[in-house]
């Protein structure tokens, strides 16, 4: 039933393709924002939760 619906309608097939354009567009965005953030920001990230609420206001002023 489906299949019949879907072949009634015209230019459905571009959606996979464009689906996955995006999903490919979004994956590649990601990994170069997580590049050049660079390991040292989300080793900062990581011990945020370890330092008292002092040493985290000194390091956001000082930015």
């Amino acid at each position: 039933m489906y299949k019949e619906v879907l072949r009634t309608m015209e230019g459905v097939e571009i959606f996979p393709s464009i689906s996955l354009i995006l999903f490919f567009a979004f994956f590649i965005l990601l990994v170069t924002y997580l590049v050049r953030t660079g390991k040292q920001h989300w080793e900062e990230a990581a011990n945020l939760p370890l330092e008292s609420d002092e040493t985290i206001n000194q390091k956001f002023t000082q930015s």
